[in-house]
């Protein structure tokens, strides 16, 4: 449920990979400190909203990995073009990407990802009655977009979530990955700051 839960909130496969992997090693780091299987879940789910509310998924690595200057590069570390989504994007994915983020949130905690209120509103580190007013804006928003009443509003949000990848049956090892990933992802920020760097000062000598 937690990569499906990212996949809504994000709409894009590598982006979701991205957001889940950094929730699951945030806990990871504290995985002692919970008491259960349904603890750690709602803290996954703490993260996944605080990174999806708090931050653009415009990596500077994923916007270099498209440009025409890197095409030969998807060797170096740190950067690869992105995957192929496997959930064709729809009228509802394209309108959910046009609501605000917590807005968004707390559709698809309600409704993508089946939760009630109380869960809703621990995810998003608000009182119930704000998950409430956001989730009623969110309808209503979503309805306008889609020409549609609110029922099949909450209907395709959960077809939309039915369809989003699931969740990977090794996490602890995805955690790991993730770990050696990021590693990876900040090597090659700093081996093509340094390259950047090193054409600079040839430029000024040759000058």
């Amino acid at each position: 449920m937690a990569l499906r839960l990212a996949h809504l909130l994000t709409g894009d496969q590598r982006a979701a990979g991205d957001l889940l992997l950094e929730a699951l090693i945030a806990v990871h780091r504290r995985w002692d400190r919970l008491a259960d299987r349904q603890e750690a879940s709602a803290a996954v789910r703490r993260e996944l909203v605080d990174a999806h509310v708090g931050r653009r998924w415009s990596r500077v690595g994923e916007v270099l990995a498209g440009s025409p200057l890197l095409a030969s590069t998807a060797g170096v570390p740190g950067f690869a073009p992105a995957h192929p989504d496997p959930v064709p994007p729809d009228a509802t994915a394209a309108a959910l990407a046009r609501l605000p983020p917590r807005q968004r949130a707390a559709l698809v905690l309600r409704y993508g990802a089946d939760l009630p209120e109380e869960a809703a509103a621990d995810a998003l580190g608000a009182p119930v009655a704000d998950v409430r007013a956001l989730v009623d804006g969110g309808l209503g928003r979503l309805a306008e977009l889609l020409e549609a009443d609110r029922a099949t509003v909450v209907a395709r949000v959960r077809d939309l979530a039915a369809r989003a990848p699931a969740d990977p049956g090794d996490v602890h090892g995805r955690v790991l990955d993730g770990e050696r990933s990021q590693r990876r992802h900040r090597a090659g920020l700093l081996a093509l700051a340094g390259f950047v760097v090193l054409v600079a000062l040839l430029v000024l000598l040759s000058g």
